[in-house]
């Protein structure tokens, strides 16, 4: 190369640059005569380009090879794609099929030309590695692992009152342009804040049971007819309650965008919970020789998917409706005919639990930071009030089946419609407490259908 005589055309700095990459002066001049700027030039060569790649690649643009089909030719003229890359990249054994591919998704034929030059090797961008969020954060253990709320430190644990962002962007990412919007339509914290989302979220994940094998089925023996079919018609009612409640949350979960991970992460659980739930009471129906039994009307069903907003649905479904349901499996619980249905409601117990501690802190927020919804929250409790009555009034089986499965059977359905009674006085007198917790006061709006049950003593 020391006795070569550099063209006049080719500029010193590219001179330079291919003595250093090793290219031969002929080769640069070859390309540049073929069109190709120094610039470029000198891009390709810093890229790793060899000497042997680029003279492949100005080979295979001088013409020859293989015949193109009519097809490729057709969709390179519409794609603006020179015949003669077409045919270079044919000659360097890509495929049609490839290229045309390659044209519909809007590959230009510059960017085919500067990924042939490099040999097929595309270059990286690593320009990512400098984005500004918050880096050398070191999210360190507590006594209970490494939790959600371990991990909500510095701008990580910053939760905005308004969400900004329609994109699936995790909280404290940094945002690029042009990115869809998802379609979400909650974008306030209030709607969906709750302090304790985290934790419950753990708890959750931390006290997972399994129908199939952790409930001892084996201790189920047969029950009197009368009994049975009680018992069955109990587990129908519960059972569908439980995947109403697994439906709604699975309806109003995209909605929540993803400032608010920790919420949609909770509600996961949630419908998990709910899930379970249908299972577990639908195989209790279905193990001791019953079978499931009639449906219930679904008045109060209806309050919950007619919710408008979150925050109605949260405050009938996970205040109002789980306050009954609750007493429901506490009473279960107490008149279990054997180990299987105690060990079923104690764990179903521990899940709604869960599931009231969220609907009653999340109205508690919205209440201590809009004064103004107070009166919108009593309507939405007046019109799940209602509903409920009219679950009372029209349902003529869940509550003689509640009688015969805390009586033992027909024969002393009195006794049992005592206890029903009992349960029902302690939903009220809990549903009142949380109310009451959440700085709402319903003590004197409270529907007289469901007082009664309170002044019935």
């Amino acid at each position: 190369m020391a006795n070569e005589t550099v063209p006049v055309s080719i500029p010193d700095n590219l001179a330079a640059k291919a003595r250093e990459k090793g290219w031969p002066l002929d080769l640069v001049q070859q390309a540049l005569a073929a069109g190709a700027q120094p610039a470029q030039i000198i891009q390709y060569m810093d890229q790793g380009v060899t000497a042997d790649q680029a003279r492949q690649f100005l080979a295979a643009q001088a013409g020859g090879g293989k015949e193109l089909s009519e097809e490729i030719r057709a969709k390179a003229e519409a794609s603006a794609w020179p015949i003669e890359l077409v045919q270079a990249a044919v000659n360097m054994g890509a495929a049609e099929g490839d290229l045309m591919r390659f044209m519909e998704m809007g590959v230009t034929a510059e960017q085919a030309r500067q990924f042939m030059a490099q040999g097929g090797q595309a270059q990286l961008d690593l320009s990512w590695m400098n984005v500004p969020t918050e880096w050398n954060t070191r999210a360190r253990p507590t006594k209970h692992g490494l939790t959600l709320d371990a991990i909500n430190i510095g701008k990580y644990g910053e939760v905005p009152d308004v969400w900004e962002h329609q994109t699936e962007m995790p909280r404290g990412a940094f945002p690029i342009p042009g990115v869809e919007g998802m379609g979400y339509s909650i974008y306030q914290k209030q709607e969906v804040w709750s302090d304790a989302c985290a934790p419950l979220y753990e708890e959750s994940i931390q006290r997972r049971w399994r129908p199939a094998t952790d409930v001892p089925w084996t201790t189920i023996e047969p029950l009197d007819d009368d009994l049975e079919r009680g018992a069955c018609q109990v587990m129908t009612y519960l059972s569908e309650k439980a995947q109403l409640e697994a439906d709604v949350l699975g309806r109003w979960e995209p909605e929540i965008s993803y400032g608010y991970h920790e919420v949609k992460l909770y509600l996961a659980t949630v419908i998990f919970e709910g899930a379970r739930a249908v299972e577990v009471f639908r195989k209790r129906a279905l193990s001791n020789g019953g079978g499931l039994g009639i449906q219930s009307p679904g008045w109060s069903h209806r309050s919950v998917i007619d919710a408008r907003n979150f925050s109605e649905m949260a405050t009938v479904q996970m205040v109002l409706q789980d306050s009954l349901t609750l007493a429901e499996y506490q009473f279960g619980e107490m008149y279990a005919h054997n180990a299987a249905e105690k060990f079923i409601f104690t764990r179903a117990m521990q899940d709604k639990a869960r599931h009231l501690a969220y609907g009653v802190s999340h109205l508690k927020y919205v209440l201590l930071r809009r004064d103004d919804r107070r009166e919108e929250m009593q309507r939405y409790l007046d019109k799940g009030e209602t509903a409920l009555l009219m679950d009372d009034r029209k349902d003529h089986a869940t509550r003689p089946a509640w009688a015969i499965y805390f009586g033992g059977g027909t024969a002393n359905i009195g006794e049992g419609l005592r206890v029903y009674n009992q349960m029902r006085r302690r939903f009220i007198e809990q549903y009142l407490a949380r109310l009451k917790w959440a700085t709402l006061d319903r003590g004197e709006r409270l529907l007289p259908g469901l007082r009664a049950f309170i002044d019935s003593e």
